[in-house]
């Protein structure tokens, strides 16, 4: 007989990959998880995964029970949250979010909410823009933070929050000028310090340079954005980064902006989640502070790029 734990099991079993990792994350036994997949498959009467190796991967039948199981999950939420008030608030809220609003961003709303529904299970996964819209897309996330030119997507309900300024900046004692239009067709000399290819003011920096002949002598590619603004302060390159996220080592004297002819195109921070998906209690209060911190993100005092 079938019964919710062995879809929860099975559930977790494809979001960690293993037996082993989903056993963890449940508190059980490996043979415990080994039976609920068991009992799963038994009562369709074929198998729901198979097992290669150390890999698993979904069958057929795998691959068709997947989404009865997501709506069988979603509707047993709901049904648990029927007599819930906002202290007893429970279940699990999965976040995606790219690095940079999460550190500069997220912290206080996380903050708010763990502190008026700690009983909440949060999970906040760090990946570039594209994974995590693929990610709501695919049902892996509830809700999804992006920095993005103003996202549009018939499958999404989307919520700009805020033009994120983007600007370049080097060190201190760097003496570039994007205004000059003797780099056109140039090299610079400067190394560029990149992040992760599917990043979106990457992408924006790399076609304005294309769009003017503009090549870099050559690239560094760091893992985070604390990283590349350390090599940037000691004079190992420039950088293309949120203003958001350099602006008090700027009001510091750490960096500076480098000025750029034209500027780039304007990117957003905004949320968005599947227009299918169930807003439970749990996402419905995380929305509304999300939204009222970010009415104050405009009033914030920063850098004037005009000075």
């Amino acid at each position: 007989m079938m019964e919710i734990r062995h879809f929860v099991t099975f559930k977790k079993v494809i979001e960690t990959g293993s037996f082993t990792q989903a056993a963890e994350h449940l508190g059980y036994t490996q043979s415990t998880v080994t039976s609920h997949i068991q009992a799963l498959e038994e009562h369709l009467g074929a198998p729901v995964f198979d097992r290669m190796g150390r890999k698993l991967r979904l069958t057929d039948v795998g691959k068709k029970l997947l989404p009865y199981t997501k709506e069988i999950l979603e509707t047993y939420g709901r049904i648990e949250t029927i007599t819930s008030d906002e202290e007893e608030m429970s279940g699990e809220l999965k976040i995606s979010a790219p690095e940079s609003l999460t550190v500069y961003r997220l912290e206080p709303i996380l903050r708010e909410y763990r502190k008026k529904f700690p009983h909440v299970s949060i999970s906040l996964s760090n990946a570039t823009c594209g994974d995590n819209k693929r990610a709501i897309l695919s049902g892996n996330a509830d809700i999804a933070f992006l920095m993005l030119p103003q996202l549009q997507d018939s499958d999404l309900i989307v919520h700009p929050l805020l033009d994120e300024p983007i600007v370049l900046v080097g060190s201190p004692d760097c003496s570039l000028n994007m205004l000059d239009n003797s780099y056109d067709n140039q090299k610079l000399s400067e190394c560029l310090i990149v992040n992760e290819e599917d990043c979106s003011y990457r992408n924006m920096f790399e076609e304005y340079l294309g769009d003017r002949g503009i090549t870099p002598s050559h690239t560094m590619k760091l893992w985070s954005v604390e990283a590349m603004k350390r090599c940037v302060m000691s004079g190992l390159g420039i950088a293309c980064l949120p203003l958001m996220a350099v602006n008090e080592e700027i009001k510091e004297g750490k960096l500076k902006v480098i000025p750029c002819d034209g500027g780039f195109y304007p990117i957003f921070s905004q949320f968005a989640y599947h227009k299918n998906k169930w807003v439970s209690p749990a996402l419905a209060m995380f929305i509304e502070i999300t939204l009222k911190h970010a009415r104050d993100w405009s009033n914030i005092e920063t850098f004037s790029l005009n000075k």
